[in-house]
């Protein structure tokens, strides 16, 4: 049991490490204060490239962490 969840450990770290890099920066420069974000891509962001990867990294996150814990506690 240890080393299959070694085993989903070290896939999960991977994939958790890949969505992370694949993730397109968020800073915008000055454009950011005076409020100048606000586009129709920015609005309707639901199914893009960027909010498909920021689920990956939160699914991924939980799952490394849950992992983590069950290997903690055998």
């Amino acid at each position: 049991m240890r080393n299959f969840l070694i085993t989903v450990q070290v896939i999960v770290s991977i994939i958790l490490i890949a969505a992370v890099l694949a993730q397109p920066a968020k800073t915008q420069g000055f454009s950011l204060l005076t409020g100048a974000s606000d586009t129709f891509y920015s609005k309707h962001r639901t199914k893009t490239f960027e909010s498909s990867m920021s689920k990956l990294t939160i699914i991924s996150a939980a799952i490394f962490a849950a992992v983590a814990l069950a290997l903690n506690l055998i």
